[in-house]
């Protein structure tokens, strides 16, 4: 049963990434049927290689899910999951941090106020912190567009636990 699930579908990130992929399967395409692109043309298979490298990212990272569960919350980029059990849940808290002190978006791990944070963050969504009991990562950050309703969602379970 989820107590909360929310899917945020990462625009900027995706329309960005998404264009270089196509840009760069344009020139593999381009050296293959046409000839080379400048003096010092990079080798096919690398123009193809970082195509679908980019094109693999963008699949991935296009949409960032929350759910919140009987049994913990979990948030995941396509494949990539962080899934933080009830039991290692001490407290939650809008995040006020600037999303220019994690070093972007995406998923990024940096250093706040002595604290090791796993971030999974958006293009322009606040974010929640997850504050954990135990385990070397101390805090998880996601974004979410509903930050109050995430944050109530997980204070009633915790109140629920006692």
């Amino acid at each position: 049963m989820r107590v909360y699930e929310e899917r945020i579908f990462s625009g900027w990130l995706t329309v960005i990434v998404g264009a270089a992929s196509v840009v760069l399967f344009g020139l593999f395409l381009y050296q293959r049927l046409v000839g080379p692109v400048g003096t010092r043309p990079a080798p096919d298979w690398i123009l193809l290689a970082v195509a679908l490298l980019l094109l693999v990212i963008t699949v991935n990272f296009a949409i960032l899910t929350v759910k919140i569960t009987l049994h913990g919350i979990s948030v995941s980029y396509g494949i990539i999951r962080h899934n933080v059990p009830w039991a290692n849940v001490a407290d939650c808290y809008e995040d006020e941090a600037s999303t220019v002190r994690y070093g972007g978006f995406g998923i990024r791990l940096g250093l706040v106020n002595g604290k090791w944070r796993l971030v999974y963050n958006t293009i322009g969504d606040p974010r929640v912190v997850i504050q954990k009991r135990q385990g070397r990562i101390r805090e998880f950050v996601f974004s979410t567009r509903n930050p109050e309703g995430v944050i109530r969602a997980v204070r009633e379970r915790l109140g629920e636990r006692g």
